[in-house]
């Protein structure tokens, strides 16, 4: 029983020493690497360390998730400083090269942002690049082409949407019904997004063909007196000599929400009750529309007669 004592005496001593050296080594190693850090003049501080004068450098990354199509700000990114053989190829080593680009793929929070996977709204054909920010993209039909200046509108232009509204209002006293018309421009100095328009073919007048090829011809009255009409006459259609024109069928403007859904209650609305007209502005010019914006019949009629 004595020595059964003695043994876990012992072995207990020498428990004990072993944790003794490991304490004493550990604590050498702390202080070792205490000296180290210090010894390269920056206090101990990471990042210093791993300034770019001792091969490392600075690289953006993502403070959190962002999604495929998400404009960047700079409330998205941080920079941080990494051993140059972690920082991958093509990352974004400042801010600036960033901000208001779009990702076209999934970025990660913590994640270094690679330029080939962010882009600009440059030579972007869909139509979600080109919808300026807080705006909403919406489309009309296009009845006449007089709703849209003779169709010489232009995507990039910029125009003021007048709407024309005919309704009946009745005479409390006599019960006579009467049109009340009143135009008002409901939108300003709005964006033109896109054009779309079809080919249409334009018959041509046979007729006149063979009138002016009669008289080309003197007495012989012969109406194939051109190889054109010539051909129109022989093959029986004339859709195969018809020219053809571009015709617009619909305009896509930028619009705030309210405004876009004013203009397509108006584009809802029968033509013989409500109309719209696109009226462009000169090119740089931005200025608002100063006193009246609606008028009413008899406010116009009143105006002729004051000149």
């Amino acid at each position: 029983m004595a020595r059964s004592i003695t043994a876990v005496a012992g072995g207990s001593s020498r428990n004990r020493a072993v944790l003794m050296l490991a304490a004493v080594f550990g604590l050498l190693s702390a202080v070792l690497v205490f000296a180290f850090l210090s010894g390269r003049g920056d206090g101990g501080s990471a990042d210093s360390a791993l300034s770019p004068s001792e091969g490392a450098e600075s690289v953006v990354v993502v403070s959190r998730n962002v999604n495929v199509g998400e404009k960047i700000t700079a409330d998205m990114l941080t920079t941080r400083t990494l051993p140059g053989g972690l920082v991958l190829a093509g990352a974004a080593g400042h801010a600036d090269d960033l901000v208001g680009k779009v990702a076209t793929t999934p970025l990660f929070a913590g994640e270094q942002v690679l330029l080939a996977k962010v882009t600009t709204f440059d030579g972007q054909n869909a139509i979600a690049f080109k919808v300026p920010d807080g705006m909403r993209a919406i489309s009309v039909q296009v009845p006449h082409e007089a709703w849209i200046a003779a169709g010489l509108i232009q995507p990039g232009d910029r125009v003021d949407v007048l709407a024309i509204l005919t309704l009946t209002e009745i005479d409390p006293l006599t019960g006579e019904e009467k049109p009340k018309i009143t135009g008002a421009v409901i939108a300003e100095d709005v964006e033109i997004l896109a054009m779309s328009q079809v080919l249409v073919k334009s018959v041509p007048n046979l007729d006149a063909k063979k009138a002016s090829s009669g008289g080309a011809t003197g007495s012989t009255g012969d109406a194939t007196g051109t190889p054109a009409a010539a051909s129109a006459v022989a093959t029986g259609d004339p859709l195969k000599d018809a020219e053809t024109y571009e015709k617009a069928v619909s305009v896509t403007l930028a619009l705030s929400p309210e405004l876009a859904a004013g203009i397509a209650i108006v584009d809802a609305i029968k033509d013989d009750v409500a109309q719209y007209r696109l009226m462009p502005r000169q090119k740089g010019d931005g200025t608002k529309i100063s006193g009246a914006t609606s008028w009413s019949l008899d406010d116009v009629l009143a105006g002729l007669k004051k000149k």
